[in-house]
This record gives C-alpha cells, sequence and structure tokens, in this order.
C-alpha cells in the first residue's frame, strides 16, 4: 500500500499530526487512523476536508467498498512494522562480532525509531512506556524459542522440535496474566487510544501463543482482553465496535466457565444499552450478573457486587424509580464497608455513582455533595474517573443555578478532556453546554465559555 493521501496533503504543509490536529481541530488519534486507511467519523472528515479544501475521496478518507459512516473496528497495533526491518544477512553478521551491550544497542535503537510513530500521533514518552510497561509484563515470560520468531507471522507457533517445556508454559500464563491485570490497572490512568493499543498488543501475543496456554487460563486472558478492548471502544464513543468486543468475551468467558469475567462482561453490557437508552435491558444485564456470583465470597466478588448495585441504581435513576436508586444504592454501600481505595470500585466510585443517581433525580445539592466527596477521595492519576465525576458536578452546580461553580469546574474539564482524549466524554461535555445555555441563555460568561470550548483542541 503506498503512502495514504491524507498523509501526503499534511507533508505539504509541513505538518505533524499534532499541529494538523489543532489546526483542523481533530483529534490526533483520529488523524493517525484515517492515515492508516481505518474509517473515521462524518464530522472528522468534514473539518478535514474543509482544512484542506479537498474532498473526502481527494484525501482517501473514504473508499468505494467502504460504509460511508462505519464504527472503527479493531486495528493492528503499529508495532507490526518491526518485522520489516529485521536485520540483514550482513548486518547480522557484523552483529555477532559485537558484544552483547553493542548488539542490545543496536536492537534499541532499531526498535525505538518504529515506536517513534506513536510520537507522530502526540503521544508523550511517558505515554508510550506507559504502554509499554503493560505489553513487555506479557512479553517477558515468553519462551526464547517464541520470542525468536515472534514477528514472523507464518511461523509464529514452534513446530514439533521446538520443544517447550512445562514451566515455560508455566511462566508464559503467569506473566500474560499480570499483563492483563496491569492493563486493566491502568485503564482508569491512560487515555483510551492507550488502553486501545495496549490491549490490541496484548491480544496479538495471546493470538500467537495460543497453543502454549493452558486451557484454564487462555480463556480468562481472551475474555479480559476483549472485555478491555471494549472498555477503551466505549471511552472512544465506538459503541458498536465495543458492543462487538463484549460479545466476543462473552463467548471466550463461556467456554472457559468463567464466573468473574462472565460477571464483568454483563456489566460492560450494561454499560453499552445504557448509553442507547435500553435501561431496563440493561438492569437485566445487571440482575443475570449479580445471580452469577451470589455464591461467591472473596474480596473481588463482594467489590464487584458493590459495582453492581451501584449501577442498577443508577439505571434506576434515569427510569425516575427514586426508591429503587436509594435502595439499591444502600445496598451497594453497605459492601464497601471494610474495603479500601481501587480501581474496580470503592467509596470514590460509589460517591460518583451516587451523585450522577440524585441529579438524574434532580436532588442538586445531594448530587454536588456527591461528586465533590468522591473528587476528594480519588487518586489523581485516575483521569477517567475525575472527568466522569466533573462533567456531572458541572451540570448539577448548572442546574442549581450556581454559575460560577459550574463554570470555574467547566474550565477544569476542558484541560482535562485534552488530556484524555475520548469522544464519549467529549459528547458529555458537549450535553453539559447545551445544559448551561439552556439554564442562562442570556449570560455573557455562559457564551464565553461556549466559544472557548468550540475553539479548544479536544478530540472528536
Amino acid at each position: 500500500m503506498g503512502t495514504h493521501l491524507l498523509r501526503i496533503a499534511r507533508c505539504l504543509r509541513n505538518l505533524t499530526i499534532k499541529q494538523l490536529a489543532e489546526e483542523a481541530r481533530v483529534g490526533s488519534s483520529t488523524i493517525w487512523r484515517a492515515e492508516h486507511s481505518y474509517p473515521i467519523n462524518a464530522e472528522s472528515r468534514r473539518r478535514l476536508c474543509l482544512y484542506f479544501g479537498k474532498n473526502a475521496q481527494e484525501l482517501g478518507l473514504i473508499r468505494d467498498e467502504m460504509p460511508v459512516e462505519p464504527e472503527p473496528t479493531e486495528v493492528l497495533v503499529p508495532f507490526e512494522r518491526v518485522a520489516q526491518n529485521l536485520s540483514s544477512p550482513q548486518e547480522k553478521s557484523q552483529q555477532r562480532e559485537q558484544g552483547p551491550e553493542q548488539h542490545a544497542g543496536v536492537w534499541l535503537a532499531l526498535h525505538a525509531t518504529e515506536l517513534s510513530t506513536l510520537f507522530e500521533t502526540g503521544w508523550s514518552i511517558e505515554e508510550v512506556l506507559n504502554s509499554l510497561r503493560v505489553v513487555l509484563r506479557g512479553t517477558q515470560g515468553l519462551p526464547s524459542t517464541v520470542r525468536q520468531k515472534i514477528m514472523r507471522i507464518d511461523d509464529i507457533i514452534p513446530n514439533a522440535s521446538d520443544h517447550v517445556s512445562m514451566d515455560e508454559r508455566t511462566l508464559l500464563c503467569q506473566t500474560l496474566q499480570q499483563s492483563v491485570a496491569e492493563g486493566w490497572q491502568r485503564f482508569h490512568t491512560m487515555r483510551p487510544t492507550e488502553v486501545f493499543v495496549s490491549a490490541q498488543a496484548q491480544l496479538y501475543l495471546v493470538q500467537q501463543t495460543h497453543e502454549l496456554i493452558f486451557p484454564e487460563v487462555r480463556y480468562g486472558l481472551y475474555a479480559a482482553i476483549y472485555n478491555l478492548i471494549g472498555a477503551a471502544a466505549y471511552l472512544q464513543g465506538s459503541y458498536t465496535a465495543a458492543q462487538q468486543a463484549y460479545t466476543k468475551a462473552h463467548i471466550a468467558a463461556l467456554e472457559g466457565a468463567d464466573i468473574w469475567n462472565m460477571a464483568q462482561n454483563l456489566n460492560w453490557q450494561a454499560i453499552i444499552a445504557n448509553v442507547r437508552g435500553n435501561y431496563d435491558s440493561a438492569i437485566a444485564h445487571i440482575e443475570a450478573a449479580l445471580r452469577l456470583v451470589v455464591n461467591e465470597f472473596g474480596e473481588e466478588f463482594v467489590r464487584l457486587r458493590a459495582h453492581l448495585l451501584a449501577d442498577w441504581a443508577y439505571n434506576a435513576a434515569l427510569l425516575q424509580d427514586a426508591h429503587r436508586a436509594e435502595e439499591k444504592l444502600d445496598a451497594s454501600a453497605r459492601f464497601l464497608e471494610k474495603l479500601g481505595p481501587h480501581e474496580e470500585f470503592d467509596q470514590a466510585k460509589w460517591h460518583q455513582m451516587a451523585g450522577s443517581c440524585m441529579l438524574t433525580l434532580k436532588h442538586y445539592s445531594r448530587a454536588i455533595n456527591h461528586l465533590e466527596q468522591s473528587l476528594e477521595q480519588q487518586a489523581p492519576q485516575w483521569i477517567i474517573r475525575r472527568a466522569l465525576t466533573l462533567v456531572p458536578l458541572a451540570e448539577a452546580y448548572a442546574r442549581k443555578r450556581e454559575l460560577e461553580a459550574s463554570l470555574n469546574t467547566a474550565e477544569r474539564i476542558m484541560t482535562l478532556l485534552e488530556e484524555v482524549d475520548s469522544s464519549m466524554l467529549n459528547q458529555r461535555f458537549q450535553e453539559y453546554q447545551h445544559t448551561l445555555i439552556k439554564t442562562f441563555p442570556h449570560e455573557p460568561r455562559a457564551k464565553a465559555l461556549l466559544t472557548r470550548a468550540r475553539q479548544h483542541p479536544m478530540a472528536l
């Protein structure tokens, strides 16, 4: 495949991906996807066409065989191109004459150059390193025979002559499990694009070592990774892609009789049903998940039950069932009484959910109280949680007609949204703006905020 037309147009203007994103007011990750022939949404196409003065075909943004506006599908990480840069026989001969430190240095330079592609999409060094930490956790357990061949697509699984011991297989399973667990731990601290790329890399490793992973571990890995891919797609606003990933996760969890991942998957499917306005369906998913874990008593399952009950409360609130919402919130809180902070669910997340319930039920003072408590208890690195808390807080202040507090909160949101780069959260913020201007239609400060928001380089 030749150089993409959008990349050519960008390079002719001497623009980096980040500079084009700022000029055209389109997300960096959106431009990267377009230049690698993945579909982008109609508004992003419109802005790029307007900026370059060309139509979508001239920029390579749509193809005859491509639907006009499909949901993004799973993508392979840019790391796959490393295979094209493997050393030539002459280079390998020269490297054998070098010491191990020199050999490692050459290898590091080669692959660091490939990873530098991520810098063009606006990633920072810290973001690249965060994603690498997650992926390397899994690769360190690869048997040497697999590691040497991992970039040869036609010969990744060892053949009969490549013996892999039980100890090596055990280590592989352990490190892959640790890698996936770390990916989930970092879910609230990384941008959705980083999570998506890291999860795709993890999926690639699991797929290519499929036969070496013990069956009792294999299905849980697939389920957890597909759930993570779905969660990242959800934050990117790609709900169809998220649902597709959740379906794959559900099948994997069923095949492995994995109660934990089945319950988690049902909760994520409830979240997708929720964003589509199917609140009764969301509650049905949550009830099914609760039935699965009713006889599980480990701390992680107690925390999961608290999470499920809080999500039930939120859907009940959206159905204006105040009694059921209060009942489920109280039940959720009881499960959390002896549990500390945790990325899965904790007191801070409970206050966030309770605040969102109170906002929906028009109890604005109670909503503000819960949401402020949530912010106080959140770890500063949990940027996704912070954004999910600040948006309803800004709305609660607006609906209570506390303009100054609402505007101050909105300013914090705009700064955070640029860092988070989530289409779903950007949409939530746009909904807040509609509430703000509807509540304060003649207030100059509200109009000024909307003007700044339109000029802000938030991703679409």
